[in-house]
C-alpha cells in the first residue's frame, strides 16, 4: 500500500512496482514448489542444492519455516473442514489466530516433520528462522530504501496477505473449492483437486491450464 502511494504521488518511478510484482511471483512460486509440494507432500524429488535453495526462499518469504509449514499443513489435510482444522475460519481475522502455532498441533501432525529432520537444512533454518530475513533487510537497507521497500518488504507483505486470503477463500461449506484459481500466480488455485490428490506436483488438468510452480518443478525434479 505504501509503495503504491509513493508511486501515485510521484515520489518514486512506477517500474518499482514491477520489481515488487516480480519478487512476489518468485516467492509465491518457490514457496509452492518447496514448502508445499516438496517438503509437505513429498510430491517429487530433487537435488540437495535445490532443496536447500527452496528452504531459503521459503524462509525469506517470512511465511513459516519448512517444519512449521509441514506440521500445520498436514494438520489441515487430516482435519479439513472440521472444528479441528487450523484453517477452519468463521471470519477473515481468524486467519491470524494462535491455533497456527506448532505446539497446538496434534501429535500425529507433529510427527510429519520427522521426515524433514533427516534432510539437510530444515532444522538449521527453523532454529535461525528470523536471522535470514533480518540479514537480507540490513543488506537491502544499505543499498537503498527503495530497494528494501519495493524489492522485499512489499513483496513479503503481499505474500502474507495472499496466503491469508487463500486460506480463507479456498474452502467453503462444501469443502475445498477452485474459486481462487485466478487470484494466485503459483498455480495453487485448484485446491479441490489438490485435496483429492495431495501428492500431485502438477495441478494442470487441461493443456491450457497454467501452473507456474509445476513449470519450475519440471526443471529441478529428478
Amino acid at each position: 500500500m505504501l509503495g503504491a502511494i509513493l508511486v501515485l504521488t510521484g515520489v518514486v518511478w512506477w517500474p518499482w512496482l514491477l520489481l515488487t510484482w516480480g519478487v512476489y511471483c518468485f516467492l509465491a512460486i518457490t514457496n509452492s514448489a518447496g514448502h508445499h509440494r516438496l517438503f509437505c507432500h513429498g510430491s517429487y524429488e530433487t537435488s540437495t542444492f535445490w532443496e536447500v535453495f527452496l528452504i531459503l526462499t521459503g524462509t525469506l518469504s517470512c511465511y513459516s519455516s519448512s517444519l512449521q509449514y509441514c506440521v500445520t499443513h498436514s494438520w489441515h489435510h487430516k482435519y479439513a473442514d472440521t472444528d479441528g482444522d487450523p484453517h477452519h475460519f468463521e471470519s477473515f481475522w481468524d486467519v491470524f489466530r494462535e491455533s497456527y502455532r506448532m505446539e497446538n498441533a496434534p501429535l500425529s501432525s507433529r510427527k510429519a516433520m520427522a521426515r524433514l529432520l533427516k534432510r539437510p537444512g530444515h532444522a538449521f533454518f527453523h532454529r535461525y528462522f528470523w536471522a535470514f530475513p533480518a540479514l537480507l533487510v540490513m543488506i537491502l537497507a544499505f543499498i537503498g530504501w527503495k530497494v528494501l521497500l519495493f524489492g522485499y518488504v512489499a513483496p513479503v507483505g503481499v505474500i502474507l496477505f495472499s496466503a491469508a486470503m487463500f486460506n480463507f477463500l479456498s474452502h467453503d461449506d462444501d469443502g475445498p473449492n477452485n474459486k481462487t484459481i485466478a487470484l494466485f500466480v503459483s498455480g495453487e488455485g485448484r485446491h479441490k483437486l489438490h485435496h483429492e490428490n495431495p501428492h500431485l506436483w502438477d495441478l494442470r488438468q487441461k493443456w491450457w491450464h497454467i501452473d507456474p510452480s509445476a513449470w519450475l518443478i519440471m526443471l529441478i525434479k529428478r
